[in-house]
């Protein structure tokens, strides 16, 4: 899910370069769509911990990682958010000279958030499997 969300949005970049409106909003929205994907297995995986006991509040592991997965959770539905209003503003103003730059950025913070999941993917579940 982490390259396709990758290749979504970079995809969603060049259409806002070549100035195509439908490629851009098909890529923008599959985006949006992986995205809330992984926001619905990160909730279903805490769930599924709290309910059997290993909240928070059980570990110091537990609560780092909480802490730490649920803050790239609440990045990526800022994330998830702001390509929302960017689809929107594209459909209603087109792609202005700011509304480039503001895709631009956007496309920065979500490859961002792609490339610390790796860290936090690597550390957490791969790192933290063989001890």
């Amino acid at each position: 899910m982490l390259l396709a969300s990758s290749f979504t949005c970079g995809m969603a970049a060049i259409a806002a370069d070549v100035r195509n409106v439908k490629w851009f909003q098909i890529s923008m929205a599959a985006t949006a769509v992986l995205g809330i994907c992984f926001l619905g297995l990160e909730f279903h995986e805490f769930s599924e911990l709290i309910e059997r006991g290993a909240g928070p509040s059980r570990s110091a592991f537990l609560s780092s990682f909480f802490s730490l997965v649920g803050c790239h959770g609440l990045h990526v539905s800022a994330g998830t958010l702001w390509l929302l209003t960017m689809m929107a503003q594209v459909w209603s103003k087109g792609f202005r000279a700011d509304i480039q730059r503001r895709i631009l950025c956007f496309a920065l913070f979500w490859h961002a958030l792609d490339i610390i999941w790796v860290g936090i993917f690597s550390m957490v579940y791969l790192l933290g499997k063989a001890t």
